[in-house]
Order: C-alpha cells, then sequence, then structure tokens
C-alpha cells in the first residue's frame, strides 16, 4: 500500500527531531563566531539545514515512475554529512579538553572579546554536536535499511498515483 505521505514516515520523524537541533545549534555556535568549534559547527549546521530542505522539496516534487528518484542520492549524503557532524563533535570536545593550551579558545578570552559565550553554551554545543551526528546516522542507516529492503525506489518516497473512478460503470452497477 501507497503512504499519502511523499517520504517514508520514520525519515520525517528523523528530519523534524534533527532540524530543531541544527537550528538551536547555529544560533549557539554564532554567539562564539564558531570558535569552540573551530568554525565547523556553523558551517555543518547550515548544510545540514539545506539537506533537510532538500530532502523534503525533492520528497514533494512530482515524479513519473520512469524518472530518477534521487533516494540513493539522499542516503549517501546524510552518511556524509554524518561523517562531517562526527568530526564536528571530535574538533569541539578537542577545544573543550585542550582549551589551556591555546588562548583562542577560552571562553574567557572570548568573553573578553565581546562575545556572548560562557561555558554552558560549549556544553551544549557538544551536546547538539553529539545530537546531530546520531540524528544524521540514524537517519542515513534507516535509509539504508529501506533501500536493502524495498530497493533504490521505496514506495514512500513517491506520491500515490492518482486514481479516476469511472463514474458512469459505478452508476451503472447500481
Amino acid at each position: 500500500m501507497i503512504s499519502p505521505l511523499p517520504v517514508p514516515r520514520t525519515l520525517i520523524f528523523l528530519t523534524g527531531a534533527s532540524v530543531p537541533g541544527a537550528s538551536i545549534l547555529l544560533v549557539i555556535s554564532l554567539l562564539d563566531l564558531g570558535y569552540l568549534s573551530m568554525r565547523l559547527n556553523p558551517c555543518v549546521s547550515v548544510c545540514t539545514l539545506l539537506y533537510h530542505l532538500g530532502f523534503v522539496l525533492v520528497g514533494l516534487r512530482r515524479r513519473t515512475p520512469d524518472g530518477p528518484s534521487y533516494f540513493s542520492t539522499a542516503v549517501f549524503s546524510a552518511y556524509l554529512l554524518t561523517v562531517v557532524w562526527l568530526v564536528a563533535f571530535i574538533l569541539t570536545i578537542a577545544v573543550l579538553v585542550l582549551h589551556g593550551h591555546s588562548p583562542y579558545y577560552r571562553v574567557a578570552w572570548l568573553r573578553q572579546q565581546g562575545l556572548h559565550v560562557n561555558v554552558h553554551t560549549q556544553r551544549v554545543q557538544v551536546f547538539l554536536t553529539l545530537y546531530e551526528t546520531i540524528m544524521m546516522g540514524a537517519l542515513g542507516l534507516k535509509g539504508h535499511a529501506i533501500v536493502h529492503h524495498e530497493g533504490p525506489d521505496p514506495h514512500d518516497w513517491r506520491y500515490a498515483e492518482q486514481v479516476k473512478v469511472d463514474v458512469e460503470s459505478v452508476r451503472g452497477m447500481t
């Protein structure tokens, strides 16, 4: 049976869970201009938001059965973003742990420069970076499982065919 949603439900759930995390992380990481993540968190947040926007727009786009679905490309892109989020998480942890070795990555120095940052925003960045790594990884894994189970063009990824009811044949039955 074809779902009325253009994108599989679990992927919609994971997208809906990832968008707020990436949005909040973008705002919080811009408070310190990306210093506490070596400027990677704002960039990856924007890329993730663009990915989700593109994912939903491509899912909503009307397609013909013989046209490309781009579902496998979306799954590959989710895996790629997962790796980049993992690198961002490692860099954010490295800045948190090694903050004493470089004055540029100290919260106190950033506050002296007039940036609205504190230890809590740094910890929230660490948590949200891990959260986005998990969300994008789950999206990639679930999409890969759908491709493995249903093939590169799952049923939920296409609109339901418009069925025209033959009114004359229905009237003739009564």
